[in-house]
């Protein structure tokens, strides 16, 4: 022990030796690395027979025993060897080497330099980024995710590896790599081309932070195999399937997200805000098929870079075109037809995609509850981008969508998303990386109130548009250690109501507001077995709301503004415990705020009428403190998952009973605030590999507020507590072409207000009401089937025609879901709610392509 002690101590001290004896070093050192030596050793452990050769020469030894216990040789016999040989062959295989310092010859760890690959994930068919593909390193045990823009990074110290890239349903891609510098290596994965086999990818022991932690990943192709309504592939529609989010309307595209309202889900679009994602009042999302990537969704941990909600992100990447070479593709079903072109701009540099989709319901006279074969609904989305050099690239987006929608009295009302983002991506090195953009986001909403006389007749505006400039930097320190930080600003310009053309005193007063963050991120693994993500994001809001009807004793008009500000930090923090490769234990802890509400008094989930007011004076920014508790198990073929959460939420605004929005100046006034808890558990089986795959899953969980001068002061539970959810979405492959895919879900009706008696007042009915949502609708399911062929055919040697053709049925066996309860008001008709009902039993056939 003694001895150890001081061979301890020498090898601490001999840097300062070599300080005082540089003089004579060189000379010494190559005499006794030259001295030949004649000895036998043993296959024994190598601390032992460097003590022998010790003894043998008369020379002193340093080293840590720790850094040379795992090592053993075999059996030598040297005969007048010079030392340095006999060293380097003890040596050879490990990762030491040896060096006089004083008068000590000190055994090390080898010191060697770390170098970094990096580059890009593609697909190799198209050229399209792939978000979220896993690089590794098997024989290091460490690996990394590719971010939202397909980039990678890995610093490892020098030496020759295999690189592993893999990605599901496409073929892992293997490449021996020489690493003695930094190496930029631009990787293409190729589809399975058997897909209906099963096919097994052996795990190995890297656990390389996947990106599954922080959130799912929805490609594509999962949205090809989920048909909705008429044959409708709808981005929405498909997160709804999804565990712990719901819709509490048939038809609506609204997301309930973990006891969070609609309003509390930031939805984008390449980077911008969509503040109304739907068409025909969400009868269908914005989101074309034909024209998206990729969908990323956040509900445990958020990541600092993304604030102002409370509930969730949900990231819409538009496809960027297929760089290789040129395709047109689109579809027809019962509801609407789209058609798409896309190919490069300079092959291998640069593409463009545009997709344009149209509703038929004026063709072919299809009707819903809310209006009538005249209402119409169009998009096109536009994407270019172009690769300037290997470090730098562009990409500019839009996305324009506009509905009118007739009332059968009537009515009309036009909404639409304008929505813009010019990007940079710059690699500085081959650990820093910096996507900048500007976007542009404007939402608008006009309501043409109808009258029996032409002086009535009137439009309510409403609408809400961004500028926004930000930076984004990520810094792969090493491969367990990744870094981001950034900062964004934007301006926002709030029209909450007015009317066009008419008298001012019926306005709702504008806003212009400024939202400002910056923050700063960390993943970083602890050890084998504890991965660390943490982040603080810190925000700033100012708002100057316009002050209406202000006048100076001449009578005169005066402009004047109300000046509002908050600054609030926003810690976020994710632990996770790996007991082994597939199995994950973590707890989530995440502190948001939000400035923006909606302001909502409908009884219907799918009203675009609401508008969007930011915290001010009157209005206090919502806030939620989110703990969160979960599991998932991997086993071959399956994923398990479980979880638990707990939801305080702060400042959530309301309007009082009866409350009016249009023509309504006083709006904010009539606004309360209050507190509200929300609890729940998940859990979810999950195949993905084989014919049959699927997800089978179930939630249990509540929602309660408590906002004063509403329900009397007392507690109430929210109008989107929906305690029990079962959802199964399967697909079953029979052949390589024809596929059948089920969906179903069951849950508990959803809560309303309803009266319990009427009294009459001149010749009216006049509800009497006991207490908010104190009724509930009946228990909702719904069973969707549905099958698909795929047809190929070779038109030429390079050109290949693909089509599909769908087949199916919505609601099979017709179950009537209420979708609202109408009240009466007319003395002579009986004093009970009429009920309307949502969609019956809807059988449709679409058809798809891709040329």
């Amino acid at each position: 022990m003694f001895l150890r002690i001081i061979r301890r101590l020498s090898f601490l001290i001999v840097p300062f030796l070599f300080l005082i004896t540089t003089g004579n070093l060189i000379a010494q050192t190559r005499n006794s690395f030259k001295l030949p030596v004649t000895i036998n050793l043993p296959a024994d452990s190598l601390i032992k027979n460097i003590l022998r050769l010790e003894l043998k020469i008369g020379e002193n030894f340093a080293f840590d025993p720790d850094q040379l216990r795992p090592y053993r040789t075999i059996e030598h016999r040297f005969v007048q060897t010079p030392l340095e040989n006999i060293l380097e062959k003890l040596l050879e295989g490990t990762n030491l080497e040896f060096n006089r310092v004083g008068n000590s010859i000190v055994i090390a760890p080898r010191k060697l330099n770390t170098y970094t690959i990096h580059g890009h994930i593609r697909d190799n068919s198209n050229g399209e980024e792939m978000i979220g593909a896993t690089v590794q390193i098997p024989s290091l045990q460490v690996g990394v995710t590719t971010n939202q823009y397909g980039f990678y990074s890995i610093s490892v110290p020098e030496g020759n590896y295999q690189l592993l890239v893999s990605y599901p349903g496409y073929q892992p891609y293997k490449k021996n790599i020489h690493l003695y510098q930094n190496v930029q290596e631009e990787i293409e994965l190729s589809l399975l081309v058997h897909q209906l086999e099963e096919v097994t990818i052996k795990q190995s022991n890297v656990t390389p932070n996947p990106i599954l932690l922080n959130e799912q990943n929805l490609a594509v192709k999962q949205l090809n195999n989920a048909s909705y309504y008429a044959g409708e592939t709808d981005v929405m529609k498909r997160l709804q399937m999804l565990n712990g989010i719901k819709s509490i309307t048939e038809g609506s595209s609204g997301l309930f997200v973990r006891g969070g309202n609609a309003d509390q889900n930031l939805i984008l679009l390449d980077e911008a805000v969509v503040y109304n994602p739907s068409h025909l009042y969400g009868l269908v999302s914005v989101f074309n098929p034909d024209a998206v990537n990729n969908i990323q969704v956040y509900r445990d941990y958020m990541p600092a870079n993304f604030g102002g909600r409370l509930s969730s992100v949900i990231v819409n990447r538009m496809a960027e075109g297929n760089s290789k070479e040129f395709h047109i593709n689109g579809g027809l079903n019962l509801l609407s037809a789209r058609i798409a072109a896309e190919g490069p701009l300079v092959k291998d540099k640069g593409s463009f995609i545009v997709a344009y989709r149209r509703s038929l319901l004026d063709v072919f006279h299809n009707e819903f509850k809310l209006f009538n074969p005249r209402s119409v609904y169009y998009d096109v989305n536009a994407k270019v981008n172009y690769k300037v050099d290997k470090d730098n690239s562009v990409f500019l987006s839009a996305y324009l969508g506009k509905d009118h929608l007739v009332s059968e009295d009537g009515y009309a009302n036009d909404w639409g998303n304008l929505t813009a983002t010019l990007r940079w991506n710059h690699i500085f090195n081959s650990r820093l990386f910096l996507n900048a953009s500007a976007i542009y986001s404007n939402y608008s909403n006009l309501l043409d109130l109808n009258s029996d006389t032409l002086s009535e007749k009137s439009q309510w505006s409403t609408g809400v548009r961004d500028l926004t400039l930000k930076a984004d930097y990520t810094y792969y320190r090493s491969p367990t250690n990744q870094i981001k930080f950034g900062i964004a600003s934007t301006y926002h310009v709030f029209m909450p109501g007015e009317m066009y053309r008419q008298a001012f005193e019926f306005n709702i007063a504008r806003d212009r507001s400024v939202e400002s963050a910056v923050y700063y991120a960390q993943q970083i693994n602890l050890n084998k077995s504890f991965e660390l993500n943490y982040g603080l994001r810190v925000g700033f809001f100012y708002n100057s709301q316009e002050k209406p009807n202000i006048f100076d004793e001449q009578g005169n008009l005066v402009k004047e503004n109300e000046i509002s500000t908050f600054l609030n930090p926003e810690p976020r923090i994710n632990l996770s415990y790996l007991p082994s490769p597939n199995k994950r234990i973590f707890i989530t802890y995440n502190l948001n705020y939000q400035y923006l509400q909606l302001v909502q008094n409908s009884i219907l989930a799918f009203s675009s009428l609401e508008p969007w007011l930011p915290a001010s004076a009157t209005i206090k920014p919502q806030r939620a403190n989110q703990l969160s508790l979960g599991y998932r198990y991997a086993p071959r073929h399956f994923v398990f998952s479980a979880g638990t959460y707990y939801k305080k939420l702060d400042h959530q605004p309301e309007l009082i009973g009866h409350a009016q929005i249009i023509r309504n100046p006083d709006v904010r006034n009539q606004i309360r605030s209050g507190r509200s808890n929300a609890y729940g558990v998940e859990m979810e089986v999950t195949r993905s590999e084989g014919r049959l795959s699927g997800t089978l899953s179930y939630s249990y969980s509540r929602v309660f507020r408590k906002i004063p001068d509403i329900n009397d002061g007392e507690e109430f539970i929210a109008n989107y507590d929906i305690p029990h959810e079962l959802k199964l979405n399967a697909r079953f492959g029979i052949t390589e072409q024809l596929s059948v895919q089920t969906f179903f879900t069951y849950s508990t009706g959803r809560p309303l207000t309803l009266p319990v008696g009427y009294y009459q007042h001149d010749g009216l009915n006049i509800p009497i009401f006991e207490g908010r949502n104190k009724s509930r609708f009946p228990d909702f399911s719904r069973l969707d089937l549905s099958a698909e062929y795929q047809f190929k055919s070779r038109l030429s040697r390079n050109r290949t025609f693909f089509s599909t053709v769908s087949i199916g049925a919505y609601n099979l066996y017709n179950q009537k879901n209420p979708l609202y309860y109408r009240l009466n008001s007319s003395a002579i008709e009986r004093q009970t709610p009429t009920v309307e009902y949502g969609f019956g039993f809807y059988p449709w056939i679409a058809y798809s392509f891709k040329l």
